[in-house]
């Protein structure tokens, strides 16, 4: 099945599909780490955190929200004397579909940094819901990237869900709501180990790790396989296996609305997963590069063509 030609009737596909890489971390500052520390395990460093705030600013930013203003206030907040790298700039950005964006689903990779630069943009989240709306999470309830709330949750006779939900919040308010202009923006987090990191192999020894980077440049970054690890193309598969599990979604009209899925993920993930979706070649795939720590890829559905449009402008080699 193509992605660009999905038909089913009264299906409701999310106005936006947001890619997100993690922020710098540990690694990404220093590659010694990667000796002695499992990959999944490696945190973001300080500048990652700043850049996983800023992600959130920028994610509400293309989202169509009661106040943008309020959005202005938390990127002034959030700005960091240090320079947090560049970002992806848009084109053609329509905003095709002007309904409000009140359900997002956010789809992590189970590695750390992942996981700690969702904490940084729902913290951005919810800060936003307190301030449009009044409705405030409590500490405790909050999503947290390696603690209970992000933990399966096991309620007989159901199955460990594995979903948190920013649900949790006084019933009271959520009536106030009901008579008021204002929207709170409800969001769903999903682990789903398919949208993890291309595995290089286990602990990396710098030496040989440097000289295996340089026969990859030489075979081809796509097909070109590590040791104990993956290829791209290995890649590829648990992409094409997670859009699937997209699309057979977006045609169950049963299930709760979603106006945008954001996926925080890794940066040959997302480049892969364009790769599959707008069905390029290897060759197109070799020609881009990652895109910068923190940075957004931003789809839009158009609903008169039934296609989703790349919105953001991707880097690629010099």
């Amino acid at each position: 099945m193509s992605a660009q030609s999905i038909e089913c009737v009264g299906c409701h596909k999310p106005r936006l599909i947001v890619l997100i890489r993690h922020g710098e971390s540990e690694s990404n500052k220093d590659k010694t780490i990667n000796q002695h520390t499992p990959n999944h395990l490696i945190p973001l460093t300080k500048r990652g955190w700043d850049q996983a705030r800023q992600a959130g600013v920028e994610l509400l930013k293309v989202l169509n929200i009661d106040d943008k203003d309020l959005a202005h206030k938390l990127e002034s907040k959030y700005e960091s004397k240090e320079n947090l790298g560049d970002k992806l700039e848009l084109s053609g950005y329509q905003r095709y579909d002007k309904k409000k964006d009140r359900h997002v689903v956010f789809y992590t990779s189970p590695y750390k940094r992942t996981r700690e630069t969702l904490k940084g943009i729902l913290d951005v989240f919810d800060e936003y819901n307190e301030l449009n709306c009044g409705v405030k999470i409590c500490n405790d309830d909050r999503y947290e990237p390696c603690g209970k709330n992000k933990l399966a949750t096991w309620t007989p006779p159901r199955f460990p869900s594995g979903v948190y939900e920013n649900s949790n919040v006084k019933e009271s308010d959520l009536l106030e709501l009901k008579n008021s202009e204002k929207h709170f923006i409800q969001y769903r987090v999903k682990d789903d180990p398919r949208i993890r990191e291309q595995d290089f192999g286990n602990f990396q020894h710098i030496s040989s790790m440097q000289d295996v980077m340089r026969k990859r440049s030489t075979y081809g970054h796509f097909f070109y396989r590590f040791q104990e690890g993956e290829s791209a193309a290995d890649v590829y598969d648990r992409v094409a296996s997670f859009q699937e599990t997209l699309f057979r979604y977006f045609e169950k009209t049963n299930k709760r609305p979603r106006d945008a899925i954001v996926l925080v993920t890794h940066g040959i993930y997302s480049r892969v997963f364009l790769m599959k979706w707008f069905r390029w070649t290897y060759e197109e795939f070799e020609s881009f590069v990652n895109v910068p720590n923190g940075c957004m890829i931003v789809m839009e559905y158009n609903s008169e063509s039934d296609r989703y449009e790349l919105r953001t402008q991707l880097p690629k080699w010099c």
